[in-house]
């Protein structure tokens, strides 16, 4: 079964990750950056980590919430604090 989380982020982003266990026991995830301003929405889909898989629910997501806010980090137009 799909899990979907979303975590707080710098600025005006927000982060949703889905994780889903795997046959073999182990946990996979997704990540969608949301990025609201007063004038649009914008979602940014990372690439999926097809190797990363982890022992637990919990390390997937903190994977995936750290490979987010280092896109956000890289990316938003304010810079890394907003």
């Amino acid at each position: 079964m799909v899990q979907r989380k979303t975590f707080p982020a710098p600025g005006d982003y927000t982060i949703s990750v889905a994780t889903e266990r795997m046959k073999d026991g182990r946990w996979s995830a997704v990540t969608t950056i949301h990025h609201t301003t007063p004038r649009s929405e914008r979602n940014i889909d990372l690439p999926i980590a097809a190797d990363a898989r982890f022992g637990s629910e919990a390390e997937a997501e903190s994977f995936e919430v750290s490979r987010a806010l280092e896109w956000i980090d890289q990316n938003s137009p304010s810079g890394a604090s907003a």
